[in-house]
């Protein structure tokens, strides 16, 4: 059965990567014409992307440091319950 299950996953990859006749760039590249400000807005977006992993690992860093950091509250006593406080 594994056999059979791998040769058509052969037969179906090699039919897929053989057999497409147009293959095109990305999204954004296919239809960019290179408007004015558009130079200036792909290098934001990529900036920004970049900078987000950074900045998220930043982020739960700091919270980490500030909940290690903060001192620890004893847990509040019970009050009694009951007809008599004392």
């Amino acid at each position: 059965m594994l056999r059979r299950t791998s040769w058509t996953w052969s037969v179906l990859f090699a039919g897929v990567t053989l057999l497409t006749r147009d293959v095109q760039a990305c999204a954004v590249c296919v239809g960019w014409t290179g408007g004015q400000g558009a130079d200036r807005g792909f290098y934001w977006s990529a900036l920004l992307l970049t900078a987000l992993p950074f900045a998220v690992v930043a982020v739960i860093g700091a919270w980490l440091v500030r909940a290690a950091r903060r001192p620890r509250q004893a847990p509040a006593t019970p009050e009694p319950v009951g007809p008599e406080k004392r």
